[in-house]
């Protein structure tokens, strides 16, 4: 029995598996089609396994690897484009046209069920009728020739006894140095040639990233194969997982699946792996979610079909595997593992025809092995139903366990799995992951240090702080960084923002301690630093320790300090004299600049004005304690950042009505949570909360749980207060 798709995931690009699978499939000429073998090598190494492939079977003076070429084909927008041309259509008129509709879910009979509707598109179609005749045969038509990205072809040695190469089994032309096949994929396999997908899969690096930092630190041997099989009944990480903690574990990162983890709460590798395959949108649209949940907490027992509970037992007798289906063919249905093969091949690549001549041997083979015909019905109606979106159980279980490899380092090495996953987090994921983190774990974000900090993050394992790397910093680019650490290197650390500034600028300023010095015309260049990147370092916190600063607010005379040795004045419009003497003034700089800082908000609305009006109304309640599902409908009171502000429009289901409310995204230091502003809220207050971003506002509002988001949302009411600092 084979399945259509050989998934592994491979962390350190290791080459015997690869040469494993390649021989063996180059011995199965005989079978009626080749399984495809796709391999995740991690994405810092794949080049390597690319060219490995080429050293290993490109011998005796003979080309057997190649990639395999690709087509791209004629969608609507550039046909229409192309076709107008020849017409002598204005391009102007055809560029509007093709601006209304969605390319890649437009084709011709889409085109025409849009003119019903649009009129703009039914006069372009009723004025230019030949425009519209020319592109129905030309739409899905190859455009042009492309190389594969991932696919790799191997030839076998020999043809009909004889030696050959890739030029006796199909045409290859040379393309950017590359041989490359005049087929496509699909081509490639229809005439029985072996095609592996070498993929690159940036989890599989990050992974590996990690494993070495603990191996070193910690003097241990781990690797992702052992620990998924000496590791994988881990308590703690199922408890980790159940508990929501999945920012950066492979495909358990979004809100969606998150919420069902926490629903079914995992407590072994299998649970993982039917997560993995049904958390998709058409098991989600039949319930398929609900029923796991309801059988795996015994809320409801679950029904087996004849013959189904040895193929369905993990998954509580719901199909959700293609070997499953498998299966229950061969061992109900009695067909052969030929014909299995070719339910799969139906199942996998949605083949209805197929499907309905297997139908009748299905249920005659299930009633010769007692099955009652009706229950027979049943069952293939099952699997007709199921095939449209059954998913591969080893590449679910390849996912998975490299999803659990994720979550067991976070659970038991957080520092590590933190310190990397920020290192390949964009700026707008920092956020989440350094709120979880608090949660979760005991590794603390802490402010860069002039003295330690590094271009990349770097870890202190321990006292589990992971410094803020000065790359992160707005401005300040790589080669000021290592511009930087070489001086620090050098010459020890600095002693002062005065010490750092001579330092950095001593060809620069020319003191008169350094007037000695020999002269070097490398350094003497120019010097890859400013004033600006001085202010950004300065405002992030870099020189806090340095300059032992007990309040933020001391940071002012960091910055005067700088500016009197640099020769240059602090303006009051930058630096408002009203608000350099407030705390979150310099919180809110260092947050804007690094992405890192702390912000009292508790202290901005316990000294507000805002306070007074809400007293009574709504009680105090920070974003962390709001996330809480167990206070959905308090009223509360909340200050906060707003980092994100999104107007929507909907029509009103019962008047018809264009009606628009507002999106806000608040931020509380690592904290995030949405304001919906509603539309007679949003009305009244339109032109104040237009003007909100990066601004800190008090607001009274209601908590409830969104089902979209998965995650509570605050809502505000008629009589919300809204007032900005």
């Amino acid at each position: 029995m084979r399945v259509s798709k050989v998934k592994i995931k491979v962390a350190d690009g290791d080459r015997k598996v690869t040469d494993s699978f390649v021989d063996k499939g180059l011995k199965l000429g005989g079978h009626s089609a080749l399984p495809d073998v796709d391999i995740d090598f991690a994405s810092d190494r794949r080049q390597e396994i690319k060219e490995y492939l080429e050293q290993r079977y490109n011998i005796n003076g003979k080309q057997r690897v190649f990639s395999a070429g690709t087509f791209s084909s004629m969608k609507l927008k550039a046909v229409l484009k192309d076709v107008a041309r020849v017409h002598r259509v204005p391009v102007n008129i055809v560029n509007y046209i093709t601006a209304i509709f969605d390319d890649d879910k437009m084709g011709w009979t889409e085109l025409f069920q849009l003119a019903a509707v649009n009129k703009k598109v039914r006069g372009f179609i009723q004025s230019y009728p030949e425009v519209i005749e020319d592109i129905r045969t030309l739409m899905g038509q190859p455009r042009s020739a492309s190389i594969h990205a991932s696919a790799i072809i191997v030839t076998p040695d020999t043809k009909d006894g004889e030696t050959a190469e890739c030029f006796d089994f199909l045409p290859i032309r040379k393309m950017d140095n590359l041989l490359v096949s005049e087929f496509d994929g699909y081509a490639v396999d229809d005439i029985g040639l072996l095609k592996e997908d070498v993929l690159a899969t940036k989890e599989l690096a990050k992974l590996g990233s990690v494993i070495r930092i603990v191996n070193e630190t910690y003097n241990k041997d781990y690797s992702i194969e052992s620990i998924t099989q000496d590791e994988i009944n881990d308590s703690k990480t199922y408890s980790l997982l159940s508990q929501g903690y999945t920012q950066n574990v492979f495909q358990f990162a979004s809100r969606g699946i998150t919420r069902f983890i926490m629903d079914v709460r995992p407590d072994c590798i299998e649970d993982l792996i039917a997560i993995n395959a049904l958390f998709r949108p058409a098991t989600l649209e039949i319930g398929a979610t609900d029923d796991y949940i309801r059988y795996k907490h015994g809320e409801v027992a679950p029904v087996y079909n004849f013959g189904t509970f040895e193929a369905t037992k993990n998954t509580f007798g719901i199909m959700t595997y293609q070997e499953q289906f498998m299966s229950i063919a061969h061992t109900l249905g009695g067909f052969d593992l030929g014909k299995t093969d070719y339910l799969r091949k139906a199942i996998g690549k949605k083949n209805a025809e197929l499907m309905a001549t297997l139908k009748d041997d299905f249920i005659s083979g299930a009633m010769k092995n007692g099955c009652p015909e009706y229950e027979a019905q049943e069952i293939w109606h099952k699997i007709e139903v199921a095939g449209k979106y059954s998913f591969n159980r080893s590449h679910a279980a390849a996912y998975s366990l490299t999803s659990y490899c994720g979550a067991w380092l976070k659970a038991n090495y957080p520092s590590a799995f933190y310190t990397v996953a920020l290192q390949w987090a964009d700026d707008k994921e920092i956020p989440m992951l350094m709120s979880e983190m608090e949660q979760c774990s005991n590794a603390r974000i802490v402010p860069p240090d002039i003295n330690v900090s590094e271009v990349q993050f770097f870890t202190d394992y321990d006292s589990n702080e992971i410094l803020w790397s000065l790359t992160r910093i707005k401005m300040v680019g790589i080669k000021t960084v290592d511009y930087i650490i070489e001086e620090r290197v050098k010459n020890g650390a600095f002693t002062s923002i005065e010490n750092f500034i001579h330092r950095i600028f001593k060809y620069k300023l020319k003191k008169y301690q350094y007037w000695d010095d020999p002269d070097n015309e490398e350094e003497a260049g120019r010097v890859p630093v400013n004033a600006r990147h001085i202010k950004h370092l300065i405002l992030s916190g870099c020189f806090d320790k340095t300059e032992q600063v007990k309040a933020v607010t001391d940071r002012y005379t960091i910055l005067e300090k700088a500016a009197f040795e640099l020769g240059f004045k602090l303006s009051d419009e930058e630096f408002p004299s009203d608000q350099v003497s407030h705390h979150y003034f310099w919180s809110m700089q260092q947050i804007n600049l690094s992405g890192i800082g702390s912000i009292d908000y508790r202290r901005i609305y316990d000294s507000s004005k805002a306070r007074k009006e809400i007293k009574g109304k709504a009680s105090y309640m920070t974003i962390r304690d709001a996330m809480d599902l167990d206070n959905e409908g308090k009223r509360i009171a909340v200050c906060a950042t707003v980092i994100e502000l999104d107007e929507v429009s909907y029509k009103d289901k019962q008047t018809g009505e264009k009606k628009t409310f507002c999106k806000i995204k608040l931020q509380q230091n690592n904290d995030l949570m949405e304001l919906i502003c509603w539309s007679e809220f949003y009305s009244a207050n339109r032109k104040l909360i237009g003007s909100l971003k990066d601004k800190i506002i008090i607001v009274s509002a209601v908590i409830k749980y969104s089902d979209y988001n998965g995650a509570n949302s605050l809502n505000t009411y008629n009589t919300s207060i809204l007032d900005k600092l």
